[in-house]
């Protein structure tokens, strides 16, 4: 199988090099010459335009921003469905609203093309250690096709459903990180304001029934050391919050506590905290209780 990669990223980069070690055929669209540079050293072959993949390969993934710049991609006047041949499978690894995966799976199946959105989570120490999760909607004949690679880059990996069953359960997921890191953000300012030492609450939460995923990713490694260098950002989830938030408004779920983290987020971006990492949801908060959580 040849496949295509459009957007090597923080994300895309380790994922192409996995595919690479899995000894797939690699051709990659890129814009910066540094990145051209890197890949072709490992390998990959480069192309100028979107349609050289869609007429060359037998697959081709995305891992790109938003909804508008996948649909850009992918129906787009230079678009992959505007040069795609007979049976070529589009894979998205973006978290963008089902709605979009939906549109695009309507537009790419009487073209006989297969779109599929697979959206993933473990940030870029999962793209590095090939370690993934996956989580995929479409059709099932194009999941097997596609689930070597993925093995190559994950390893938990499912299929969800119908077209956008994999943003859905993506969305929920960021839904979650957002409402935790900012009941997070709370209780450490709450405790220290009062004088509790952050690290003892840490050590104590982690073997207590309030421990989560996200206490360990971002308390003891961004937090505590006062350490904000991105891994995700403020604004990527932000989006994400976003997205989920309209996917219950659109389908008459009531989301309270999805809508507030979305405020938050919104506070955090508006004090200039944008482009820093998730954890860095607690520093307006800290700002306005005059306290740090740090060691």
């Amino acid at each position: 199988m040849k496949i295509g990669f459009i957007g090597a990223g923080t994300m895309g980069q380790p994922m192409i090099r996995n595919l690479r070690k899995a000894d797939f055929d690699v051709s990659v669209y890129a814009r910066r010459p540094e990145v051209r540079d890197a890949l072709l050293e490992i390998g990959c072959s480069v192309v100028h335009t979107y349609g050289e993949l869609a007429e060359t390969c037998d697959a081709v993934l995305l891992c790109v921003p938003n909804d508008a710049v996948v649909e850009e991609i992918v129906a787009g006047e230079d678009g992959l469905l505007a040069s795609a041949e007979e049976g070529l499978i589009i894979v998205d690894h973006s978290t963008v609203s089902p709605y979009t995966s939906r549109k695009l799976y309507d537009l790419a199946k009487p073209q006989q093309v297969s779109y599929v959105d697979a959206p993933i989570s473990g940030g870029p120490m999962g793209a590095e250690a090939g370690t993934l999760t996956i989580m995929v909607g479409g059709e099932a004949a194009a999941f097997s096709t596609m689930k070597p690679a993925f093995q190559a880059m994950g390893d938990n990996i499912r299929l969800m459903g119908e077209s956008g069953a994999g943003n859905i359960t993506k969305l929920i997921n960021q839904l979650l990180i957002g409402v935790t890191q900012a009941a997070l953000s709370e209780g450490f300012v709450l405790g220290s304001k009062m004088g509790v030492n952050p690290r003892a609450m840490y050590d104590i939460i982690s073997t207590s029934t309030g421990n989560s995923a996200m206490l360990h990713r971002t308390i003891p490694t961004c937090i505590l050391p006062g350490d904000f260098t991105p891994k995700f950002t403020i604004d990527l989830l932000h989006k994400d919050l976003k997205l989920a938030n309209e996917l219950g408004r659109q389908e008459g779920v009531r989301l309270l506590a999805s809508n507030l983290a979305e405020q938050i987020f919104q506070e955090a971006h508006n004090t200039g905290h944008g482009g820093k990492d998730i954890s860095a949801l607690i520093l307006p908060l800290e700002d306005l209780s005059n306290i740090k959580v740090r060691e």
